[in-house]
């Protein structure tokens, strides 16, 4: 496995155990972490005996880390957008 791949399945599945359970209410989960976990059976998720969908952790590994991406891009952008106008306003107060 890559090194881009293992902080992939890190972070993303460190993420995607906190983030997903909050976020469906309960109704998804995150497989708990193994060394060497079970071969990828399509899809990569399955009803446990309450209903609830349990994810695989490589498929919950690549949600958690879009996850991220997703607010790293959002933290770019509302910062970029306030040096933007910081920078128009201070351009008119010096006009």
């Amino acid at each position: 496995m890559s090194r881009f791949g293992m902080l992939v399945e890190l972070i993303g599945y460190g993420v995607a155990r906190i983030v997903l359970p909050f976020l469906s209410l309960g109704r998804v989960y995150v497989e708990a972490f193994s060394a060497t976990p079970e071969p990828l059976r399509w899809p990569d998720y399955r009803r446990d005996a309450t209903g609830r969908i349990e994810l695989r952790q490589a498929a919950a590994a690549w949600i958690g880390f879009g996850m991220c991406l997703l607010m790293l891009l959002a933290i770019i952008a509302m910062f970029h957008g306030t040096l933007f106008w910081a920078r128009l306003e201070y351009r008119q107060m010096v006009a």
